[in-house]
């Protein structure tokens, strides 16, 4: 399912109205190559981004409900935007956000108040860890979204927790995964460490993983067979990696201006936005470069089928990019660096 909930949410309506820290970012960050410059630039504005959002959200819900928000308010000025946050964080932030756009006072009340009884020193994540879908109240809303999808000619998504099953060969396969990766791509495993603190398990039918501006830091995957775990690991934690980071490039520039544009998925059966062709041909740059070098390293995987499959894809959403992206000054870099991949 690739990245779901993409539309960045923002209180600033305009350039003008931009905060310092997104303005003068250098073009040679938006490239599709990862590296840990990058990856280390790109996360901290994601914070940055939070940190912003959240301090105009609760003025907003301090003045609108006439109620003293000073401690939350102090704990968000006092944020450390060198270390990585939950996941919990941008959860927190958009469900007050979303109450706030409704004008939903008890929402927005309930929404301070479960915030409220998050410690600050818990609004941190400083390594990452596996676990099932469904434990933690802030997921709600994403669970609900991702259930009441709808896709065109596919039978209805089924998302469901772990439940009793066992998750410690789970988590050792995810653990293995990110060793194989760091050995033959230390960027992108810089990233990785970066971007993601938790993965989220789940099992179910017509969904393979998804990631959200909504829980910044956390993806979600289906639990694999134990037998494919470690080449279901390495495709997915760069596939959803690659989601968030590119999300977070979007926080910095739109990077197209035609995203609502249909046309065809280099991923999907049915056509999607423009901006998820972009999403899907962003991530499968990255597939290509990672499985190759995998397939080298460790050739009892056998991954040359996943990677020549990958390398296909690419090819299609690029030409599809090509043709009708209609990008930024930025979105015009990244594209340039799609294209010398290929070279």
């Amino acid at each position: 399912m690739g990245a779901t909930g993409n539309t960045v949410q923002a209180f600033f309506p305009a350039d003008e109205a931009r905060p310092s820290f997104l303005n003068g970012m250098s073009p040679d960050l938006f490239v599709w190559e990862p590296t840990p410059q990058r990856a280390s630039v790109f996360s901290r504005l994601t914070r940055e981004f939070w940190q912003y959002n959240a301090a105009e959200a609760l003025q907003a819900a301090a003045g609108g409900l006439g109620e003293n928000l000073d401690c939350l308010q102090a704990s968000v000025r006092q944020l450390d935007p060198g270390r990585r946050l939950s996941p919990r964080l941008s959860a927190r932030l958009s469900g007050l956000m979303e109450a706030i756009e409704h004008r939903d006072g008890y929402a927005v009340i309930d929404a301070l108040q479960a915030w409220s009884c998050d410690p600050p020193d818990s609004w941190y994540a400083d390594d990452l860890s596996t676990e099932s879908i469904a434990i933690h109240a802030w997921e709600a809303s994403v669970l609900r979204e991702v259930r009441s999808t709808q896709v065109s000619g596919v039978a209805a998504l089924q998302f469901f927790p772990m439940l009793e099953r066992r998750l410690g060969g789970l988590q050792a396969a995810v653990n293995e995964s990110l060793e194989r990766i760091e050995q033959v791509d230390p960027e992108m495993h810089a990233e990785i460490r970066s971007h993601v603190s938790l993965v989220k398990l789940f099992t179910g039918t017509g969904i393979e993983g998804l990631s959200t501006p909504r829980a910044f830091g956390a993806i979600w995957l289906k639990a694999p067979e134990a037998e494919r775990a470690q080449q279901w690991f390495l495709e997915h934690l760069v596939h959803e990696c690659s989601h968030l980071h590119l999300n977070a490039m979007l926080i910095a520039d739109p990077l197209l201006t035609n995203p609502q544009e249909i046309n065809r998925s280099p991923l999907r059966p049915d056509p999607r936005p423009m901006f998820q062709i972009l999403h899907g041909t962003f991530v499968l740059a990255r597939n290509c470069r990672v499985h190759a070098r995998l397939a080298e390293k460790f050739p009892h995987l056998r991954l040359e089928p996943a990677l020549e499959k990958f390398r296909e894809q690419f090819r299609n959403g690029l030409a599809v990019l090509n043709q009708y992206m209609q990008p930024t000054p930025m979105g015009n870099i990244l594209l340039a660096s799609l294209n010398a991949s290929l070279n």
